[in-house]
């Protein structure tokens, strides 16, 4: 069963309920089931058919959420790109893909126009707010449509969305998920938070992300719970919904945690209606962990997951949050820890993360070379370097590629982090190998101090010293006023050590 199959469930269950409310509009679910419906079948009309790629170029709306549906009921497959892409980095997603059409608005559009020559294959331009010659308008073609049910047949097994990776190695490719790896994932996931209808769910994700499409609106769509959309997060509204709108469910990456513990006066909102605050797409420090517990009084609960599965991990609802793991294994997910040889390790034992469940996707859109090598005897060889203790409980160390290689030594960023990081002084920290001529590879620190602290290269040096083995203690430590980051949080370490290179 599909997401479009799942939406129409809700809709007929929950027809009047509101399902979502962006600015001053307030939508049902059936409503949005209707809207869904015309975005299916004015994508027919201008021959959008199953599987053609659809991207999406915009902000979080209500467009885009009738856009999103429209696609899965049409079958086209949807194509999210970040709204800050610029030239470049859109020419490469919408030509990889073969995009037949983008919808987006007029301000992206600029962009677009630069690299429209270039791709033959995009024949059309949807946009939600204005016309131009060549383009179509959202609002005309669906305004004329049919809302009944297209009559495009759905399988499990057709492709759904492209997510593209973030292209830490090489330029990003292209993870194709289809229905069931995208049905099965939010299923589990509402069984494992307890996900109900009754739920207000506080959605300032942005909806190009798997995150804020796969997990927090499809989710939403499948539970029927309330969603309070906004454009984008702004550290005080949230604050402020939550007190005012007794949200119970909010869902973020740990630079938003940063920014809401930042808030002056946060002491001063009532939070109590909240049940879950859920952390992911970036690891979440123990530090930044217990200083959330202590402002909120609650602990949040991490998981983690990728474009290629979903969410594969989880700390419990009800039972142990440990700081510094993922959780076990989500329903229907089974994990692997295994050597070079992908034998399998020891319990505690650190090693490359393989996965496998109904939420994996089959491979990378037209890499059929590198898909040999991604999969190991039906195992989806992730790159996450981790181990797992002997409650099953799930720790990243860190990307294999981020592994620093010293005098023959294997050292995790991730371990330095996590003693920096307990330092009271610092706010954040990244960890990367630099060349070094004796061992090949030397341990170099990037520091963001909190305001006012002050520290020296040799305090931070000594304090590693300290807490581990003299081997993995920064041979440089550099003081930086912010890391590097994605808009999703993840630390962009390629461009620290490029950073080091250009000194």
């Amino acid at each position: 069963m599909g997401i479009a199959a799942l939406l129409k469930q809700t809709a007929l269950r929950l027809p009047d309920k509101v399902a979502i409310e962006f600015e001053e509009q307030r939508v049902t679910f059936n409503e949005i089931q209707l809207n869904a419906n015309k975005a299916a079948n004015a994508l027919n009309s201008i021959g959008i058919a199953k599987g053609d790629r659809v991207a999406q170029y915009l902000p979080n709306c209500l467009e885009l959420v009738y856009s999103l549906m429209g696609n899965f009921k049409n079958g086209s497959i949807i194509v999210p790109m970040n709204i800050s892409f610029k030239e470049q980095e859109i020419h490469h997603i919408l030509s990889d893909s073969g995009a037949k059409a983008v919808v987006t608005d007029m301000e992206r559009l600029a962009v677009l126009k630069k690299v429209i020559p270039k791709l033959p294959e995009l024949k059309h331009i949807i946009l939600i707010d204005g016309n131009e010659q060549n383009t179509h308008n959202f609002h005309e073609i669906t305004k004329n449509a049919a809302d009944k049910e297209p009559d495009t047949i759905i399988k499990d097994e057709d492709n759904s969305i492209i997510f593209y990776t973030s292209g830490t190695t090489g330029k990003p490719k292209g993870a194709v998920l289809n229905q069931v790896n995208l049905t099965s994932n939010i299923k589990a996931l509402a069984q494992a938070w307890k996900w109900t209808e009754d739920d207000v769910l506080l959605l300032t994700l942005p909806l190009y992300h798997i995150h804020g499409i796969g997990v927090a609106l499809c989710g939403s769509l499948f539970v029927g719970n309330f969603v309070i959309l906004k454009k984008k997060f702004a550290a005080e509204e949230v604050f402020e919904a939550m007190q005012k709108r007794k949200v119970t469910m909010f869902m973020g990456v740990p630079t938003m945690y940063f920014k809401l513990l930042e808030v002056e006066g946060l002491g001063k909102y009532d939070t109590s209606s909240m049940r879950l605050f859920v952390s992911g797409s970036a690891p979440l420090s123990r530090e930044l962990f217990h200083k959330l517990k202590k402002a909120f009084g609650k602990e949040i609960l991490e998981r983690a997951g990728m474009s290629e599965s979903m969410m594969n991990f989880s700390n419990p609802y009800d039972g142990e949050r440990i700081p510094g793991s993922v959780g076990p294994c989500l329903p229907g997910v089974k994990v692997r820890i295994v050597d070079q040889n992908y034998s399998d390790v020891s319990v505690g034992t650190e090693g490359e993360i393989l996965i496998k469940g109904p939420n994996v996707f089959s491979g990378y859109w037209h890499k059929p070379n590198y898909n040999k090598h991604a999969f190991k005897d039906g195992w989806f060889a992730t790159g996450d370097i981790g181990k797992i203790d002997d409650k099953g409980y799930v720790y990243i160390v860190g990307r294999s590629k981020d592994v620093i290689k010293s005098g023959g030594i294997n050292i995790y960023p991730r371990e330095i982090e996590d003693v920096i990081e307990s330092m009271p002084q610092v706010k954040e920290c990244a960890v990367v190998g630099v060349p070094d001529k004796e061992f090949g590879e030397s341990v170099k620190a990037y520091v963001v101090l909190n305001q006012g602290s002050k520290l020296t290269e040799d305090e931070v040096i000594d304090y590693c010293k300290e807490k581990l083995a003299s081997f993995k203690k920064p041979k440089f430590v550099e003081f930086v006023d912010a890391l590097p980051k994605n808009s999703m949080g993840k630390i962009l370490k390629e461009e620290l050590r490029k950073k080091h290179k250009g000194k």
